[in-house]
């Protein structure tokens, strides 16, 4: 799913007209190479793409596994915020690991738009906290999980915190 290329959009390096003769109806139709183009730009857009943008509150105070209040990702859209140790199909889950400290787990695979499964890889997660006080929120991947933390800047653990991550 995150390894598009310009051949998964039926787009080839080489492809060329036939003849040289362009597109036959240019209002309707488009030549080989607008394809060429199109697959190309559209594999990039892929490729650039957070997977996911998880908004979830830690729940410190409780303890309890964290809420997440909202899900945007390439495979769905959650508005309605879960308990995160108890996620919805096709959503991820996270655990509380301690003070400040969440990790998210990702399914090795994700259905698209269309229903067509494909693998995940997670290449980068980047995570910011809300409010009025400095925190600084550190991000780690091992595999398919993404573990966030929050520190103030003293290096302490910050309880309680909303964050957002991003992740590809």
């Amino acid at each position: 799913m995150r390894t598009i290329a310009i051949g998964h959009y039926g787009g080839h390096s080489s492809k060329e007209n036939y003849l040289s003769r362009g597109a036959i109806d240019p209002l309707t139709d488009i030549a080989a190479e607008e394809v060429c183009r199109m697959t190309a730009d559209l594999a990039a857009v892929v490729r650039t793409a957070p997977l996911a943008v998880i908004t979830y509150l830690n729940n410190d105070a409780s303890p309890a596994a964290p809420t997440v209040e909202s899900v945007l990702m390439m495979s769905g859209v959650r508005l309605i915020s879960y308990p995160a140790d108890s996620p919805p199909s096709g959503f991820p889950s996270a655990t509380r690991a301690g003070t400040g400290e969440v990790i998210f787990t990702f399914a090795s695979s994700y259905l698209d738009d269309y229903g067509v499964s494909g693998a995940f890889a997670l290449y980068s997660a980047r995570a910011t906290g809300h409010g009025s006080t400095f925190v600084e929120v550190t991000t780690e991947i091992a595999g398919l999980t993404v573990t966030v933390r929050c520190f103030d800047d003293a290096g302490v653990a910050v309880a309680d915190k909303r964050v957002t991550l991003l992740v590809s």
